[in-house]
């Protein structure tokens, strides 16, 4: 058995649901990302998505006892870049704009230390794989290069397309992967994503993690996937994300 029990009318204009999709990074990539890895619904890059995550659970933990959720200011984000992790710096040496985002930092950010700051976070996740549902291979390209500053990335498919050399001329040369999951036999995987390689981590990198934490760190379905080490976690396993659309 490889968990993917669903099989879609054979409709090639519809887009796969986002259950479906879960299902998916199941039955395929359950093991791609790691063994610590979970595959969690988001609305993120304003599309429905399933992310592969690995959990920092220190971190995820560190962030509960100190009453610390998602850092999601752009500010906030730029100076935390910019310090080294555990050792201090004389607050003298930050810019303007650094002390005026070291004032808006929220509580377990950082710590002080006579004249000088030390940072304590780190981002609280990373993401192994984003999958996500499209209509057609084209508008997949589209879907899934959203994520291509961010993480390796994967359309899914209802069924296989015609033009089978243009699907693997255009994903190949952008390194998206496509799965068809309206088959009889489960996923079909036409293209692995590729590997991704990150040349350096920025704000927009960071603030992406953040947001996927955001979401499924205030969803009242995690603890059914993923072993929180902290009492006081709210927790997603296949259940909607709260204020989140359900359409797109």
């Amino acid at each position: 058995m490889t968990g993917y029990e669903r099989v879609l009318p054979m409709r090639s204009t519809t887009q796969v649901p986002a259950d479906v999709v879960k299902d998916v990074a199941f039955a395929v990539y359950s093991g791609w990302g790691g063994a610590d890895c979970h595959n969690l619904p988001v609305w993120i890059q304003g599309i429905h998505a399933v992310v592969l995550a690995r959990l920092d659970m220190d971190e995820c933990d560190r962030r509960v006892a100190a009453g610390l959720g998602a850092i999601t200011s752009p500010d906030v984000l730029r100076l935390l870049l910019g310090l080294p992790l555990g050792e201090p710096v004389p607050r003298a040496a930050l810019t303007k704009a650094e002390r005026s985002a070291l004032r808006a930092a929220p509580q377990g950010v950082v710590s002080f230390d006579h004249s000088c700051v030390i940072r304590h976070v780190v981002p609280p996740l990373d993401v192994a794989l984003a999958l996500v549902p499209a209509r057609s291979w084209r508008s997949g390209l589209e879907r899934a290069g959203r994520f291509a500053p961010f993480c390796p990335r994967a359309m899914v498919l209802r069924v296989p397309p015609r033009d089978l050399d243009d699907l693997y001329m255009e994903t190949g040369f952008y390194g998206i992967g496509v799965i068809v999951a309206g088959t009889d036999a489960g996923p079909e995987v036409l293209v692995e994503p590729a590997r991704f390689h990150r040349n350096r981590f920025t704000v927009a990198g960071w603030r992406f993690l953040e947001e996927v934490y955001r979401q499924v760190s205030s969803s009242a379905g995690l603890r059914a996937g993923v072993r929180w080490t902290a009492a006081g976690y709210p927790a997603v396993e296949g259940l909607p994300i709260a204020g989140v659309p359900t359409g797109a």
